[in-house]
């Protein structure tokens, strides 16, 4: 799943399957009640951890360095990659 934003770039992710799913869920397990800042972060270098993230090419140390804004908006893609692996189409 591609997204572009104006000012913050290109970000790609790759195709949830059954297990990156469970993996991620797995690795986010207690980060709910983190602050939404720390969340979003951890989302990002998870999704770094399980090459989710394609694009931009990050590390984890990476996510330390970055603009919070690029981190906000990469978790926000994320979150819109789960939401689309989890939608069923009333209409298939």
């Amino acid at each position: 799943m591609d997204f572009t934003h104006e000012k913050l770039g290109k970000c790609v992710l790759t195709d949830l399957t059954q297990k990156r799913l469970e993996d991620l869920t797995r690795e986010m397990q207690g980060k709910e009640k983190e602050t939404l800042t720390v969340f979003r972060g951890d989302s990002v270098r998870i999704a770094i951890k399980l090459g989710i993230l394609v694009e931009p090419e990050m590390t984890v140390a990476d996510v330390d360095e970055a603009k919070p804004a690029l981190i906000h908006w990469l978790a926000d893609c994320i979150g819109e990659l789960i939401a689309e692996a989890l939608n069923i189409d009333p209409l298939s």
